[in-house]
């Protein structure tokens, strides 16, 4: 498994949102569903729902969207982006199956 920067700075801010609104106990389990999620993912890649007609995936993770896909030539799951809930994160996650960068 691997993640993108964009990935590693979104779980940063995310665990930093669940400990300033929520408290250390509420990070701890954000972190702990979060491992949860890339085991799950990591043993079954296309586990999660597609995101429209991309090869992206997404799972719930706490109260935010992580998104991702597999990587069948390297045989990894690559963790893209990990949007707030509330967010219009379908529209950015479309972005996303564009971006050659990511």
């Amino acid at each position: 498994m691997r993640a993108t920067e964009h990935f590693a700075q979104d779980l940063e801010d995310s665990t930093s949102y669940y400990l300033e609104r929520a408290g250390k106990k509420s990070a701890q389990h954000f972190l702990e569903e979060y491992d949860r999620f890339c085991s799950l993912v990591s043993a079954f890649p296309g586990y999660g729902s597609p995101v429209g007609d991309t090869d992206l995936r997404w799972r719930k993770v706490g109260v935010f969207i992580a998104v991702y896909r597999e990587d069948t030539d390297n045989g990894e799951v690559v963790l893209l982006r990990l949007y707030y809930l509330s967010s219009n994160w379908r529209i950015h996650a479309l972005g996303i199956s564009r971006d050659t960068n990511t």
